[in-house]
């Protein structure tokens, strides 16, 4: 996989089971990353997201609006969820995604990028979806969070942290920037494709 990635759930304080959840599914051509928030938390919100995942891990298309469209109608009348869907696609070295309610993605960097998701909640009313878009490079590395997570990060007191192992750059944003009272889940992905395609090669 020429992403390699790492992520941590925390339960709210209280809590056994969380009502975060993630998916990471990889093709021939790319890798879709989805971060969920079961509004609410504890067991009814931990089992909302279980099925949340597993929805998530057979869905075939890369389109993603119609995917969140569509996952919106599965789960109507649910709890509801916060849900941030990302594409990276491994030809073009480009990414796109899509989000309704308070999850976030991050390019990090000398300078951070934040694609804040749309008002609204998957499963009870979402707007019209609009895609962000952006492009990624070998050593890059990118953050996925649920509002258990200080949503305005300063760069400047991870810039230590986020050059080191992705499990260390996990630990230290939910130890010092994580919430006790919420659900709290990080997900960190980077991309390594010179050393992937190398490791093809090796192998051919």
């Amino acid at each position: 996989m020429p992403f390699e990635w790492y992520s941590r759930c925390v339960p709210c304080f209280g809590e056994s089971e969380s009502g975060d959840g993630l998916s990471v599914r990889e093709s021939a051509s790319g890798l879709m990353v989805a971060i969920i928030d079961v509004l609410g938390h504890g067991p009814a919100a931990a089992r909302l997201a279980r099925e949340m995942e597993r929805y998530l891990d057979v869905q075939q298309t890369n389109d993603l609006p119609q995917l969140l469209e569509r996952m919106h109608h599965h789960f109507l009348g649910s709890l509801g969820a916060a849900v941030t869907l990302v594409y990276f696609d491994y030809q073009s070295e480009c990414f796109e995604g899509v989000g309704v309610g308070n999850t976030l993605a991050r390019k990090c960097g000398e300078e951070w990028t934040s694609y804040a998701a749309q008002p609204g909640i998957v499963g009870e009313m979402i707007p019209t979806l609009k895609l962000f878009r952006g492009s990624f490079r070998p050593g890059e590395r990118f953050l996925f969070t649920t509002d258990g997570v200080k949503e305005n990060l300063d760069p400047r007191q991870c810039r230590f942290a986020q050059y080191r192992s992705l499990p260390y750059f996990v630990s230290f944003l939910i130890e010092h920037f994580g919430k006790s009272h919420d659900d709290t889940t990080v997900i960190a992905l980077e991309y390594n494709s010179l050393e992937y395609k190398a490791l093809e090669c090796k192998n051919e």
